[in-house]
């Protein structure tokens, strides 16, 4: 009796239940895989778009290529990539639409083959079961046939699931009546179910591929909801381009099209100008008040920005995005200049007064320096310029311990110390080789005296520094 249930199993497995519905189609008439597959976008308001190929949604927006032209040689047109929101798209049809339009280019590609290959598979299973001889060891077996069959639909888009659900009743029925035979009376197996397929049209419901004048009425139609100006108006140039190429349409139809394009590319060059005008302005603005670290009308001009890109309709949400962006960085500038001005105004009576003890000592006319510029030279300097260098040099040691240095002088105070430190190696050089009259005593001083000239001459530039304001903090991309 098993065997019998078996072998009718064998009879009822997916290749003959599909024969007693509808004879497996042979591959070889199915219908030709057209030369470009077009997917439909179901929008909410109830338009439809029509893309070449799938789209991609990332986040919340959806990228889909739209046909803008004739079809080329190779059977397909030419597309321009859009973006329009994914909350303006009726999810629910577009992936029913998607999924049935799925099923039938697996249909196109060999469907019913890789099905006839599968049934067989799957008798050939069957039949071996049928000759095992342990009883549980057949319902095992049957069990991983049926998830095998459960699992065929959801991987293959729902193709012949109708057939496969016959045939799992009848698996069903069986395993039932094994697992009786044998005495189980609690039945612990987990079928596996195939996963739910979102509910598809028909073939014969698809859509068919759109003319020159869908094209151009869905270009017209899409460009208000694409986000990006730029593309918008790409896509209405190439809507025109496509018109033009055109000269078979209906000409009424072409003329009021044309101008409803022309319209638009006008609309969206007007408000092109005035956000370029608002970014000029806002640009300008700012600048002038960032060199001034005027915080409060960096903020004023914030305010300001956000009124005016309301009274031009919002229109340009990423352009204002993008100024926003920039002025808020020009902004963390300004308060940060802001802070450095207030620190260097309180600051500024001790670094004059550091200023103007060490200016006088800078100057070339002082002896100090011009005694440095003869030991370099090994031309002096004469006994009277030397004695009034070295009583210079002993005046200002004191201020190399420097308890009352502001800390934004200490880089130049170290300058400072070094120039001296090299000065008095030169003076007290060039006198022993006065005293001695060694020439390579001479040259050693040359070098000393090289040496603090160049740090006074450092000196020169890094203390005036010290009185300035500070400058503007360095920025990038302001």
């Amino acid at each position: 009796m098993l065997a019998l249930g078996l072998c009718a199993l064998v009879m009822a497995s997916p290749a003959v239940v599909a024969g007693r519905q509808k004879p497996v189609r042979p591959p070889d008439v199915a219908p030709a895989v057209p030369a470009a597959s077009w997917f439909r976008l179901f929008l909410l308001d109830g338009q439809i778009l029509s893309t070449l190929g799938e789209f991609t949604r990332v986040d919340d927006v959806v990228l889909l290529q739209v046909p803008v032209g004739a079809a080329g040689a190779g059977g397909v047109p030419e597309a321009r990539t859009v973006t329009i929101a994914a909350s303006a798209v009726d999810w629910a049809r577009t992936d029913a639409y998607r999924e049935a339009l799925r099923r039938v280019q697996f249909e196109q590609a060999g469907g019913a083959r890789a099905y006839a290959i599968f049934t067989e598979e799957v008798a050939a299973t069957l039949r071996d079961v049928a000759l095992l001889p342990d009883p549980l060891e057949r319902i095992r077996r049957l069990e991983a046939a049926r998830v095998q069959l459960a699992q065929w639909p959801a991987t293959h888009h729902g193709y012949r699931a109708e057939d496969v659900a016959e045939t799992l009743s009848v698996v069903d029925d069986l395993l039932n009546g094994m697992r009786a035979a044998t005495g189980q009376q609690a039945f612990s197996i987990a079928l596996t179910a195939a996963a739910a397929t979102p509910a598809a049209a028909p073939a014969t419901a698809l859509l068919p591929p759109p003319t020159l004048q869908d094209m151009i009425t869905q270009a017209l139609g899409l460009a208000p909801r694409v986000s990006d100006a730029a593309e918008r108006v790409l896509l209405l140039q190439s809507a025109e381009a496509l018109l033009a190429s055109a000269p078979d349409l209906d000409r009424r139809w072409a003329r009021t099209t044309r101008g409803q394009i022309r319209r638009q590319i006008k609309h969206e060059d007007s408000v092109t100008g005035r956000y370029a005008r608002l970014r000029i302005w806002m640009l300008d603005r700012t600048t002038r008040l960032l060199a001034a670290a005027d915080v409060r009308g960096m903020m004023r001009v914030r305010e300001e920005l956000v009124a005016r890109d309301a009274r031009l309709g919002q229109q340009r949400p990423a352009e204002v995005g993008s100024l926003l962006a920039t002025l808020d960085a020009r902004l963390e500038t300004a308060r940060r200049h802001r802070l450095l001005l207030e620190r260097w105004t309180e600051r500024r009576p001790a670094l004059q007064s550091y200023a103007s003890l060490l200016t006088p000592h800078l100057q070339s006319s002082a002896p100090l320096p011009r005694a440095l510029e003869e030991i370099k030279a090994l031309s002096g300097p004469e006994p009277g310029l030397l004695a009034r260098a070295e009583a210079q040099l002993a005046s200002v040691r004191a201020m190399a311990q420097g308890p009352g240095v502001p800390e934004e002088a200490r880089t130049a105070h170290q300058i400072w110390v070094s120039a001296q430190q090299l000065a008095m190696r030169a003076l007290q050089t060039r006198r022993a080789a006065i005293r001695s009259g060694d020439l390579q005593q001479a040259w050693e001083a040359s070098a000393a005296a090289a040496g603090a000239l160049m740090l006074l001459q450092q000196l020169r530039a890094d203390v005036p520094a010290l009185v300035r304001p500070p400058a503007l903090p360095a920025t990038t991309g302001l």
